[in-house]
């Protein structure tokens, strides 16, 4: 019926080989920024490199990069509505084999990472989740610094927001200690 099959074939294949060229640039490699003098938290705008402690990154759907001065940011932003459904890639930086104040970037996917809750190190907003590439490395730091490790397939919501509310416990906890009496003042006080 077609007296030029070439051209519908032609036609076909263009479409075709154009959707998978749009296919092919969603799943591109997407690569991570590094930190400079420059970068700034997303949240309170921070100067990400006069704070100690891992950092968070995202890459948005539309292309924008963002950072996050603490990787407890990053995990909030991944389970709120308002960002998660625009975030294409969440990466942290790597701890393995490096000190705790140094800024080499070393950016994995989220994905890849294991995951210290509890330690007793500090990031730029206080307790933090300490991030590492490697099980090995993230076990080591946790026999010396504290915490427990998981991978990111078992930090679900429900285990951050239990890891949150601790610290939070734990901020009240610390506050209230430190605004009780002495109690050798109160009894000097009912004298």
């Amino acid at each position: 019926m077609n007296r030029y099959p070439h051209v519908l074939f032609l036609l076909l294949t263009m479409t075709l080989s154009s959707g998978c060229s749009e296919d092919s640039n969603n799943n591109a490699t997407i690569s991570p920024k590094n930190l400079t003098r420059d970068a700034v938290c997303m949240l309170d705008g921070m100067i990400l490199l006069d704070h100690p402690g891992p950092k968070g990154q995202v890459i948005f759907k539309n292309g924008e990069s963002h950072f996050f001065c603490d990787t407890k940011g990053l995990f909030s932003a991944l389970y709120d509505p308002n960002y998660k459904m625009k975030i294409k890639q969440a990466f942290v930086q790597d701890f393995g084999k490096r000190k705790w104040g140094s800024y080499n970037d070393r950016w994995i996917t989220v994905e890849q990472a294991f995951f210290v809750l509890g330690s007793s190190k500090l990031g730029a907003m206080g307790p933090t989740l300490a991030t590492f590439s490697v099980r090995a490395d993230a076990d080591n730091f946790a026999k010396e610094f504290g915490g427990s490790v998981l991978a990111f397939n078992e930090l679900d919501e429900e285990k951050f927001e239990a890891y949150q509310t601790h610290i939070r416990q734990q901020l009240r906890d610390t506050m209230s200690d430190t605004s009780a009496p002495d109690s050798s003042e109160a009894v000097h006080q009912h004298h």
